[in-house]
């Protein structure tokens, strides 16, 4: 693919005797959104935390940007913005304290007012972390992998338990940064991703069942060219 900004090449991993991603490779272009779906144990978990770094793989690579993260860690790491399920913020710090402290982890400037504006949640700087409700600890996530304005972003579980409102507000926000940030997140919202990917990576017992536009998956998966993602992926998990 020209332009891949993404590359996942025969990643491997094992947990024992079990097999958690089996020769998973799949690439994504420079400013596409990439939905990585799947059910639960597929590996979308353990695929990101490989590709962002904090976990190792047993086999294969990944380039982020041009830069190898098992290689070049650290370069790997500026390339990219994780935000992770549940978003485990410190209940004590303000929001503004949170983001500064990040910022300046990451050697980045950030200009709280601004970025708190940008999801909404304007006035909001001085507050516990603690006093927020879950999508509003989510969007300061979302604040917190932006941060530097890496040009990868990789998201866990984005929506998860948000309500119908906040959910909209993620898949804005993601369709807001296409062409200017590639993003790969994983999704049990797959009418959310049908919405939005450009790209979609269906694994399916730790190995890639397919990949491509939705087109491409319905003919891979011989279903119906109208066919939603939600019956693409039953009818490969059917497969496998």
């Amino acid at each position: 693919m020209a332009g891949a900004i993404v590359t996942v090449a025969g990643l491997t991993r094992r947990f024992g005797a079990r097999a958690a991603l089996a020769d998973v490779g799949f690439r994504v272009a420079a400013g596409e959104l990439c939905g990585l779906v799947g059910g639960n144990g597929a590996g979308k978990t353990t695929l990101l935390r490989i590709m962002a770094g904090f976990l190792d793989a047993d086999a294969g690579r990944v380039e982020l940007d041009g830069v190898d993260v098992a290689a070049a860690p650290r370069r790997a790491a500026a390339r990219r913005g994780y935000l992770v399920e549940g978003a485990p913020l410190p209940p004590e710090l303000s929001v503004g304290a949170y983001l500064r402290l990040r910022a300046r982890l990451r050697g980045v400037a950030v200009d709280v007012a601004a970025a708190l504006a940008e999801v909404g949640l304007t006035g909001r700087a001085g507050d516990p972390l603690g006093a927020l409700s879950k999508g509003q600890r989510q969007r300061v996530a979302w604040v917190e992998a932006n941060l530097g304005a890496p040009p990868v972003l990789l998201l866990d579980e984005p929506a998860a338990g948000l309500d119908e409102e906040e959910r909209a507000a993620v898949r804005d926000r993601l369709a807001a940064g296409r062409g200017a940030r590639t993003v790969v997140w994983a999704s049990h919202e797959l009418a959310d991703v049908e919405a939005v990917a450009d790209r979609i990576v269906v694994l399916v017992g730790g190995r890639v069942a397919a990949a491509g536009a939705l087109a491409e998956l319905r003919a891979a998966a011989g279903v119906d060219a109208t066919a939603g993602l939600r019956a693409v992926v039953a009818a490969l998990g059917a497969r496998a």
